[in-house]
C-alpha cells in the first residue's frame, strides 16, 4: 500500500505543471506553423502571363490592326444599315410568353397561338425581306485577315471573359483575341494593357456605331463585334463559354472546311411563329406543322465571312430570280438590328432564347446555305452532390469538339449558370467595379458592394467553396469524364488564382483564400511562382 508521504511526494509540483503547459504550447504554435507554410505558400507570384510556361521559342502572337472606322468598313456599315432602313418591317406583333413545360417539344396548336399576325402583314415583311437580299453590298475585298477569336465583354461579363481567356492561354492556344467592350467606359482600368501582353486586344463597338443606338440591347452586340472584327475567319466565344482543351486546330477541321460555319445545338426546338418560313422565303404559305429544329447555342461558332458573305446559290423557287448573292452575315445583321422589335420575337415568340442566338440559322435557311450544325445532343454538366456524385441540377454546357461528329468528345464548358469569375467566388465584401454598375446606379456615385458565393449561404456553390470540395460532378454521368487525364475544373481555379493575385482583378485576401482552395481541393500549389522571364519579348499587338 502506498504511503501517504510516497503519494504527496508523486504529485507535480507547479513548476513541472508550467513545463508541461510550455511544451504543449510550444507544440501546438509549430504545428499551426507548418499547417500554415503547407496550405498558404509564400506568394513570390511574379509572372506576368496567363500561361505558367512560355513557349521555348517565346514568339510574339500578331493582332491584325483594328479596322479604320472611317475607311471601307465603315462605309460598307452605313450603306448597309441605310438598306436595314429603307426595308424595316413596320408591322405590329403582339405575344405573350410560353407557358412552363411548353418550349421542348411544343405542338402546332401552341406554337400557332402565341404570335398574332395579320396575313397583310406577313406579306409586307415578306416583300421587304426579297428587296433587301437585292441590294446587300458584296463582301469587303482586302478588308478582313486571317484567324482569331472573337468575344464581347463589358461589366460583370470582363471577369467571365478574364478566364475564358486565361484557359484559352493556358491550354496553349495561339490564336490573336479581339475583346470587344461597348465604349472605354466598360473597361476595367489597366485590363487592355495586360491583355495586349498575351495576343489579346480591346476593341470599341462605340468607334464604329457612336452612341450605340443602333444596337443598344447587349443581345446586339455579337454581330456588332463580328461584323467589325478585323478577322475573316472567326472562332466566336461568349464570355462564359470556356475551352477545356486547345481550340486552335478546330479551322482545320472538315466540319469547317466544307461549309465555312460551324453552330452547336441548345437544349430545346424551335419555337418560332408557323409565320417565319413564308417571310424569309423558305415556304410559299404559313407553316402548318411544327419545325424539325433544334435550335442553337451560339455561345459559340465558328464563321467564314467570306464564303458567307458572297456565294451564288440557286434558292427554291420563291421569285423571279433563279440566283441570288446570299450574304448571310449582313442578313443576320438586318435580323439583329430588328431583334428587340421584330425578329427576336418573330424567331421564338416568347419561348426560351429569345434574342440574337436564332438569327444566326435563320439567315442561312433564308439563302438555303448549306452550313454544320453539331449532330451530338449537348450534354450538362452537373454540380457535385459532396461525394463527386452528381445533382440533378445543371450548371453547365458541354459542347462537342467539331472534330469528332461520331463520338461526343468535349470542346466547351458553356456555363450557362455558374461564372467563373474569382470575385463572385471568394469575395467577402467586394466592391463593384464601376464598369459592371448600371447608368443609374453611375449616377448616384455611391459604391455598391456585394458577397461572393463563399459567404452566401443559400448559393449552391457554397458548400463546395467551404469544405473544399469540386463544383463539378466527376462521377456517375459522362460530363468531363470523356477528358481523361485533364482536370478541367483544377485548370479552371488555377486561372482563377492567377486572377485573384495578379493584376486588375487581384485582391490580397481573395488571393490567399484561392490559394487555399486550390491546395485543399486539388492538391496543386500555387502556380504562378517562378522568377520574371526577362528575355521572352513582349506579344506584339498592332493597334
Amino acid at each position: 500500500m502506498t504511503s501517504r508521504v510516497e503519494t504527496a511526494f508523486m504529485r507535480p509540483t507547479v513548476g513541472q505543471k508550467l513545463r508541461k503547459l510550455f511544451i504543449l504550447a510550444v507544440v501546438v504554435v509549430l504545428v499551426f506553423h507548418f499547417h500554415n507554410v503547407a496550405f498558404n505558400p509564400p506568394l513570390t507570384l511574379s509572372y506576368l502571363t496567363f500561361s505558367p510556361h512560355r513557349t521555348s521559342t517565346c514568339d510574339s502572337i500578331e493582332v491584325p490592326p483594328a479596322l479604320d472606322y472611317n475607311g471601307r468598313i465603315w462605309e460598307s456599315w452605313i450603306h448597309l444599315e441605310h438598306l436595314f432602313k429603307r426595308f424595316e418591317p413596320h408591322v405590329e406583333l403582339e405575344h405573350r410568353d410560353f407557358p412552363d413545360g411548353q418550349t421542348v417539344h411544343p405542338s402546332e396548336e401552341i406554337l400557332s397561338q402565341f404570335l398574332n399576325m395579320f396575313i397583310a402583314d406577313a406579306e409586307a415583311m415578306r416583300q421587304k425581306h426579297e428587296k433587301l437580299l437585292e441590294e446587300l453590298p458584296e463582301y469587303p475585298e482586302q478588308v478582313y485577315q486571317g484567324r482569331g477569336v472573337v468575344m464581347v465583354a463589358g461589366g460583370r461579363y470582363s471577369e467571365y471573359s478574364a478566364t475564358t481567356l486565361g484557359m484559352l492561354r493556358l491550354l496553349g492556344s495561339r490564336l490573336p483575341v479581339e475583346v470587344w467592350l461597348k465604349d472605354s467606359i466598360e473597361e476595367e482600368d489597366g485590363w487592355c494593357d495586360e491583355l495586349a501582353e498575351e495576343g489579346i486586344s480591346c476593341r470599341f463597338m462605340s468607334d464604329y456605331l457612336g452612341e450605340m443606338t443602333a444596337f443598344a440591347h447587349p443581345y446586339q452586340y455579337k454581330i456588332a463585334a463580328m461584323y467589325f472584327s478585323s478577322f475573316e475567319e472567326m472562332l466566336f466565344l461568349d464570355s462564359d463559354s470556356i475551352p477545356v482543351k486547345n481550340p486552335d486546330s478546330v479551322f482545320d477541321a472538315p466540319a469547317y472546311t466544307d461549309t465555312g460555319i460551324v453552330l452547336w445545338p441548345d437544349y430545346w426546338g424551335s419555337t418560332e411563329s408557323p409565320w417565319l418560313p413564308y417571310i424569309i422565303g423558305e415556304s410559299m404559305e404559313k407553316s402548318t406543322t411544327v419545325p424539325n429544329i433544334t435550335t442553337v447555342d451560339s455561345g459559340q461558332m465558328l464563321w467564314d465571312k467570306k464564303r458567307h458573305w458572297k456565294v451564288i446559290a440557286t434558292l427554291p423557287p420563291r421569285s423571279s430570280q433563279a440566283n441570288w448573292l446570299p450574304q448571310t452575315l449582313c442578313l443576320s445583321a438586318y435580323y439583329n438590328y430588328y431583334g428587340p422589335k421584330y425578329f427576336y420575337t418573330l424567331i421564338t415568340q416568347g419561348g426560351p432564347g429569345w434574342g440574337d442566338k436564332d438569327t444566326f440559322p435563320t439567315a442561312l435557311r433564308a439563302l438555303s446555305f448549306n452550313y454544320t450544325q453539331i449532330p451530338h445532343h449537348l450534354e450538362t454538366q452537373h454540380y457535385n452532390k459532396g461525394n463527386d456524385q452528381p445533382t440533378g441540377s445543371g450548371m453547365a454546357m458541354l459542347q462537342a469538339d467539331p472534330w469528332d461528329l461520331d463520338d461526343f468528345q468535349p470542346l466547351f464548358l458553356h456555363s450557362n449558370f455558374i461564372k467563373f469569375s474569382v470575385r463572385r467566388l471568394m469575395c467577402t465584401n467586394c466592391t463593384e467595379f464601376p464598369s459592371a454598375l448600371t447608368a443609374q446606379q453611375r449616377q448616384k456615385e455611391d459604391e455598391v458592394f456585394f458577397v461572393g458565393q463563399v459567404h452566401n449561404r443559400k448559393h449552391a456553390n457554397w458548400n463546395a467553396l467551404n469544405h473544399w470540395k469540386r463544383i463539378f460532378a466527376i462521377r456517375g454521368q459522362s460530363g468531363l469524364n470523356h477528358l481523361g487525364m485533364l482536370d478541367t475544373e483544377r485548370d479552371i481555379w488555377r486561372v482563377l488564382e492567377r486572377l485573384a493575385c495578379v493584376g486588375v482583378w487581384s485582391d490580397t485576401d481573395i488571393c490567399l483564400r484561392t490559394k487555399r482552395h486550390l491546395k485543399l481541393t486539388f492538391g496543386v500549389g500555387t502556380s504562378w511562382r517562378g522568377a520574371k522571364q526577362e528575355q521572352c519579348k513582349s506579344v506584339e499587338v498592332i493597334v
